[in-house]
């Protein structure tokens, strides 16, 4: 019996004392000081730029660090010693530690974090995460957040990296997008402060998470004036109509589909139709044989108002122009003639031309300058140099309705419209195919003449053939 009682008792007494050092052990730990030794930035995407370095305020992302990681470790940061910020000038840097203790050689262990924007092919191609091509598409780049901690031997201790990827949503912004940050730097701050939170012995070593992330947009000295902090009036296109409201009444919209009617240029009947318009084609138009000429009729339709309207314009299709030095063609050009016109009911109540590639004179977007599209106060310069743009409108409409002089300018590149009553602009309206959301400047327009108005805005005819 004794023999039996000594030997289960050496098991327990070996557990005993194991469990006694890790006791000890985290209590010792616990007491240890780490010093964050330094931060490396870098981005493969615009290693000139300055919009991923991180500002001269690293408070939140030492507090990250000491209610995350080091509270998970057991470690006290040690706050005298700040963190020597180092921004790479080259990818052959990339994750490589110099070592320089002459500050803090007496404390127990020294961290680093690198944190380096990463253009996702190099992701892929080094197959670090694998995603769909579908969800590939929708990122805009990868954040790569390491965290070292080495003890007094230079030994590592600790090691895990994160990927971030960044997904560029829409918000309340309009204007030129800027896809070469992803966001504006302050919420790419915010975010990789998220992330470094996010850090722990329990997390997979290159774990890979997402973070949306508000368009940035460029400055501009043309629609940025007018959008500054103005209330948003959003559109619901989700049936077949287009809705939105003002004054506390509901607008309701929709654009059935156009009809289109081949003009034959060879008819020269009595009866034909297109008689006066097919002599115009042919007194203004040059290499008429190798193109095709249409009428089309899109009907529009005012709900909430009752009313039906409708366009007639006449259109030149020509399927072997892409691109020609003075500026983009789209193969589908109206005529330059007045003879497009508007209708309510059967009764005509207006007519329009409509140019294409039209420069705003003294207009420019800055790409190197941006925000949230919203708030322009709030903008950023992004250390990249690129030059001001001209502002081109890529198709717009001009013409008198109900006695009124009116255009509408369309922007391809940022799905804006502008539309101007009596040379004054009165609404921009963002949106593609349909109208997303609204900035309106002038309220005293009758609702009936902004509701055509948007109609005429969103018309198939006028939408970018690409």
């Amino acid at each position: 019996m004794k023999g039996l009682l000594i030997s289960t008792m050496k098991p327990f007494l070996v557990f005993f004392s194991v469990v006694l050092f890790q006791v000890f052990g985290l209590i010792g730990y616990g007491q240890n000081k780490v010093v964050l030794e330094q931060i490396q930035t870098y981005s493969t995407i615009n290693p000139a730029a300055s919009y991923w370095q991180l500002p001269a305020d690293l408070h939140p992302i030492l507090q990250a660090f000491d209610s995350g990681l080091f509270a998970s470790l057991q470690m006290q940061r040690e706050t005298s010693i700040a963190p020597i910020l180092k921004v790479l000038k080259k990818q052959s840097q990339l994750g490589k530690i110099e070592v320089d203790w002459s500050r803090s050689r007496e404390y127990p262990f020294h961290a680093y974090l690198e944190l380096y924007e990463m253009n996702p092919e190099l992701i892929y191609r080094n197959k670090w995460i694998n995603l769909p091509q579908a969800k590939r598409d929708s990122i805009h780049s990868i954040w790569y957040i390491a965290c070292n901690i080495y003890n007094q031997k230079q030994e590592k201790i600790f090691g895990k990296t994160m990927l971030i990827g960044i997904s560029p949503i829409h918000s309340l912004g309009m204007g030129y997008e800027i896809s070469t940050t992803g966001s504006v730097p302050s919420n790419i701050y915010q975010g990789l402060t998220k992330a470094i939170g996010y850090l722990s012995p329990q997390m997979d070593n290159m774990e890979y998470m997402e973070a949306k992330m508000p368009t940035a947009y460029a400055t501009d000295n043309y629609w940025m004036p007018l959008i500054h902090n103005r209330p948003r009036i959003l559109f619901d296109t989700a049936k077949q109509f287009m809705s939105y409201s003002t004054n506390g009444l509901t607008q309701l919209l929709r654009i059935p589909e156009a009809v289109l009617n081949k003009i034959n240029l060879k008819d020269k009947s009595i009866n034909n139709p297109f008689k006066d318009v097919v002599e115009l084609i042919k007194k203004s138009r040059a290499g008429i044989n190798y193109k095709e000429y249409y009428q089309v009729l899109q009907p529009l339709r005012d709900v909430h108002e009752n009313i039906d309207y409708s366009i007639e314009a006449y259109l030149e299709f020509n399927n072997e122009i892409v691109n020609d030095d003075n500026g983009k063609k789209y193969g589908i050009e109206f005529l330059q003639d007045s003879i497009h016109k508007i209708y309510q009911d059967k009764n005509l109540i207006g007519g329009f031309v409509v140019k294409e590639n039209l420069l705003e004179l003294n207009k420019y977007y800055y790409p190197d300058k941006v925000y949230n599209g919203y708030d322009s106060t709030k903008a950023f310069a992004l250390g990249t140099f690129y030059a001001k743009q001209l502002i081109v409108q890529a198709r717009v409409i001009e013409g008198k309705v109900l006695g009124q002089d009116f255009s509408i300018k369309i922007n391809f590149e940022t799905n804006l419209k502008t539309i101007s009553l009596d040379n004054k602009i009165i609404m921009i309206v963002q949106g593609d195919k349909k109208p997303s959301q609204m900035v309106l400047l002038e309220n005293n327009v009758p609702t009936s003449l902004r509701n055509l108005l948007l109609l005429i805005a969103f018309s198939e005819i006028f939408q970018s053939p690409t």
